[in-house]
């Protein structure tokens, strides 16, 4: 019995990580963030995705009759079809704010992109910033 959860324990972590690893190779292939379509887009592909890859590795594990391993695999390839839907169809809804004063929740900009307000000009630095600077602690002492 031990060796049967074991093995259904295995399959479901192989398959997560292998529906990440999809996902990533997706996204370095067109050179996109999937965090910009949305949480929706990207958890229904990795649920889709999973299903799917458990659905492919049992059918190959499993000792039944082939018509049971053949559906298994069909139900594989339903799965990652319906996940790759789901997933072209939340990228496309739009974010609805939580309250009116607010941006939306979803992830329209990526993370790691700056916000630069190029309208403005920068702020000056403030004119006493050079006497500061000498009048810190152990970096010139011969000027006090």
């Amino acid at each position: 019995m031990l060796h049967h959860t074991l093995n259904f324990l295995g399959i479901g972590i192989l398959s997560a990580v292998l529906a990440v690893a999809a996902i990533i190779c997706t996204a370095l292939r067109i050179d996109k963030d999937p965090a910009v379509d949305g949480p929706r887009a990207l958890i229904s592909e990795f649920i889709g995705l999973w299903l799917a890859f458990t659905c492919l590795a049992w059918s190959f594990m499993i000792a039944g009759p082939a018509n049971l391993q053949w559906a298994l695999r069909g139900l594989a390839v339903g799965a990652a079809l319906i996940a790759f839907t789901f997933a072209a169809y939340f990228a496309g809804t739009t974010e609805v704010r939580i309250r009116l004063d607010e941006e939306p929740s979803g992830f329209d900009n990526p993370t790691t992109s700056l916000k630069l307000d190029l309208d403005q000009p920068p702020a000056p630095l403030p004119s006493g910033s050079d006497t500061q600077l000498q009048s810190a602690p152990g970096l010139n002492s011969t000027t006090q």
